[in-house]
């Protein structure tokens, strides 16, 4: 069976009335919730001790683990609610980058529970390890809260079912065995019905099932969970609703932003903060170490204040970096390649530089932090709420348990949001100034100071014999941000997808001197697209069709049916225009499986427009197919943006891009329809679905120009340049404005002074600083 969701399929008409404000918050939920919480767990079935029930005022119980250790309890997380009304309230501890998490694990745990989904409601759980782990990284959100295998949600919502039964049952003086559930309502066997709501309060004082009695359903009999379901906030989203870091406010909140090093791993060598003290509503100017922080009365009146400072900047010896000698050095770190010894086989060879990517997240670094006395609360979107924790008890000097983390909506992560140092400055900027503090990272700062994608090196070889069989397979790669020297995890996730015996598989770790992080997808990013390159290269060297070598040289049914199918989709073989051209490629990982085909123009004057793109997903379980389209949907987009426009680059010591329109990203203008085909039925499993979709993009792409022009490019992204005609005139990149609202002061020449102390107790240094082995450095 498969099931199709396209691209118009998730651009839904009607999102306010299907969607009207599911999301509440917490504090809505506390004060409208009347009497009766249901409380299940998470971790081992041994755990669930029972229904929580509230207080008096309508508050709800203290389920922290010391409050349940001190009455002799057991560990409670409290995950849904059921109210007289029948609302069912359920509590995301995950937070929302964009990937409709709070969706996902509200149909999960409604599934199971029988729930009317109508009358469901999500409230986001603060930072708090009463929830277990709240990263969101990895693509491992929703499959491990479905998967039995990591302790999903499922038990959650069927004990609290099998004890609303039993309630109704034992009302009523018949076995549970005679009744059925449907849509938040208890059914008996000769008609009679009561609705969750009348049962909850019953429920709430039996005791919990034992793991034995609880029965999950048969997918076979799901209702909800596979079923095209809108994000519960959506309406929220799109109305303006839904609250943001940035949009909190608290009375008396002073505003900051910090002025970090143009210099990439550079520090303050001195700062003169005269002029930025004299522009009015400048409360303070703060010396961070690594940046300099000022703080307003208002956003204008700090931006202002940045502008007017005078700092001296420490380059710590990086003036003399660039982009082409970071990658020369990587390059050269690569030892020598083996020949390639197979008689009568035919040989292929290329190399492929990735550049640093930035993850440009459409709402900046944003932290609300107030400090009163010892204790803290802060209003943060985070991907690790106990980072953030952590780092703000550091910050203020505080114990963990002092500090409140309100985990907001995110816009946009992608593994930004995975460091708290904006975190850490909103809360020493606020201890500092005694009033709340609403930090920003402008865009200008934000792009240029970020953790980066590394780059990396790629020397791929390889060759197939006379039969098209694959006889030698060389993937060398050289990457920053794991030091220097061999990576053996590297090495491994090098490994093709495809039947190679005994490849040759490399990796050496060069360190980037700029920071670098986790990035959509991570070393997938890097990874798969070169080998996927390699693939098309053998398959041409075979004489064969991309599509008809990939599946000769595959065993793994789950990858043949996702490139079978993404194939018949996209009209894979039908004939082309001149210079345009399809390209395939696919990537498996997290248990998930995805095939792109890119359908492509290439000017004669090199600029390329992208007709279509075509992907088939097999992920195993799927939980709400929008929300599989929405990932493989915004991933596309972000393999074409990179493969055909950003690139961070690095010149004179400097990141040179500073907006979007350096950073150059697909507009709604240049984003071809993308089809969205899902493969069902292959596993009973939930796979990882937040970076699939990127690793085969670039590779679909550079295939696709190869298919039309010929042309093998051996760089992202793709230049015109690299792909014009002979002879033709190449197109100047459009800038809009390279303008930013606060110019960066020019730098004095780095002096061999001591360095400073900082104002206040400062922060780590933010960004990783690894071992630069390359020639770039003085």
């Amino acid at each position: 069976m498969s099931h199709e969701a396209s691209h118009e399929a998730t651009a839904a008409p009607d999102l306010a009335s299907t969607c009207a404000s599911r999301l509440v918050s917490r504090r809505d939920v506390l004060k409208g919730a009347a009497g009766f919480q249901l409380a299940a767990v998470l971790g081992p079935f041994d755990q669930i001790v029972g229904f929580v029930a509230a207080r008096a005022d309508g508050t709800l119980a203290d389920v922290s683990p010391a409050a349940i250790a001190q009455s002799g309890g057991s560990r409670i997380s409290q995950w849904l609610t059921v109210a007289p009304d029948g609302t069912v309230t359920i509590t995301a501890h995950k937070g929302d980058l964009g990937q409709g998490i709070r969706t996902t694990v509200a149909m999960i745990i409604a599934e199971e529970l029988d729930a009317d989904w109508d009358a469901v409601t999500v409230v986001q759980a603060p930072a708090d390890n009463a929830f277990g782990n709240q990263g969101v990284a990895g693509s491992g959100s929703t499959s491990s809260m479905y998967n039995s295998a990591t302790n999903g949600l499922r038990p959650v919502g069927a004990a609290a079912r099998l004890m609303l039964v039993e309630a109704a049952a034992a009302r009523w003086g018949i076995p549970a065995t005679r009744c059925r559930t449907e849509k938040s309502t208890v059914i008996a066997d000769d008609g009679r019905r009561l609705t969750y709501g009348e049962l909850a309060a019953d429920a709430a004082r039996r005791t919990p099932p034992a793991a034995n009695a609880v029965q999950l359903k048969n997918a076979a009999n799901f209702t909800l969970v596979g079923r095209p379901t809108l994000r519960v906030d959506n309406a929220d989203v799109v109305t303006g609703k839904a609250e943001f870091a940035l949009d909190v406010d608290r009375p008396g909140t002073r505003y900051a932003v910090v002025s970090k090093s143009p210099f990439v791993g550079g520090r303050v060598h001195s700062v003169d903060d005269a002029a930025a003290r004299a522009v009015s509503g400048v409360i303070d100017v703060v010396n961070v170490g690594n940046g300099v922080a000022v703080v307003g009365e208002h956003t204008w009146a700090a931006l202002k204040g940045r502008a007017a400072l005078n700092v001296v900047w420490d380059d710590r010896g990086n003036a003399g970096l660039s982009s082409d000698g970071i990658m020369a050095a990587k390059a050269a770190a690569l030892p020598a390649a083996p020949p390639i010894d197979v008689p009568g086989a035919r040989v292929v060879a290329t190399t492929l530089d990735l550049p640093f990517l930035a993850h440009a997240t459409m709402e900046p670094m944003t932290c609300m932090a107030e400090v009163v006395g010892d204790r803290v609360t802060v209003w943060v979107g985070t991907q690790s709420p106990s980072s953030a924790r952590q780092g703000a008890a550091q910050a203020a000097g505080v114990p963990e348990g002092n500090v409140m983390v309100n985990c907001m909506l995110m816009g946009g992560g992608f593994g930004r949001r995975g460091g708290n140092e904006w975190v850490r400055e909103a809360v020493m900027l606020s201890k500092r100034v005694g009033a709340p503090v609403k930090l920003l990272y402008p865009r200008d700062e934000d792009m240029r100071t970020d953790n980066f994608r590394p780059a990396s090196h790629h020397r791929l070889r390889g060759a197939v014999d006379a039969a098209g069989r694959i006889v030698a397979w060389q993937h060398h790669l050289a990457s920053g941000g794991s030091g220097n020297g061999p990576n053996p995890n590297l090495a491994n996730q090098v490994r093709p997808s495809y039947n190679v015996a005994s490849p040759d598989l490399q990796a050496v770790g060069v360190g980037d001197p700029v920071s670098v992080g986790a990035w959509r997808s991570v070393s997938h990013s890097q990874i798969n697209p070169a080998n996927e390159v390699l693939m098309d290269m053998l398959a041409h060297a075979a004489s064969q069709d991309p599509l008809a070598f990939r599946l000769a040289n595959l065993t793994n049914n789950r990858l043949r049916g996702v490139l079978e199918l993404a194939a018949e989709k996209a009209d894979w073989g039908s004939a082309l225009p001149a210079r345009v051209g399809r390209g395939i490629a696919a990537c498996a990982a997290w248990n998930s499986y995805v095939a792109q085909v890119v359908e492509l123009e290439v000017a004669t004057d090199g600029r390329i427009k992208v007709r279509r793109v075509v992907a088939a997903v097999d992920c195993g379980q799927v939980i709400n197919p929008l929300g599989v389209a929405a990932q493989i949907e915004g991933a596309s987009v972000d393999g074409l943006s990179t493969a055909l426009g950003a690139a961070i680059t690095v010149e004179a010591g400097r990141v040179q891009q500073r907006t979007f329109a350096e950073y150059v990203w697909f507009r709604m203008a240049d984003t071809p329809p993308i089809e969205v085909h899902l493969l069902t039925g292959k596993s009973s499993s939930a796979g990882g679905m937040g970076e699939l979709g990127y690793p085969a993009m670039p590779a679909a792409v550079i295939n696709a120009v190869f298919a039309a022009t010929g042309i093998r490019v051996t760089r992202l992204p793709i230049q015109p340049a690299d792909v014009a005609l002979a002879g033709a005139p190449t197109p100047v990149p459009t800038v809009v404005s390279t303008a930013v609202p606060t110019a960066v002061p020019p730098t004095a020449p780095p002096t061999a002074v001591p360095p400073q102390p900082t104002d206040g107790p400062g922060t780590p240094a933010a960004k990783v600083f690894l071992p630069w082995g390359g020639t770039g450095r003085p």
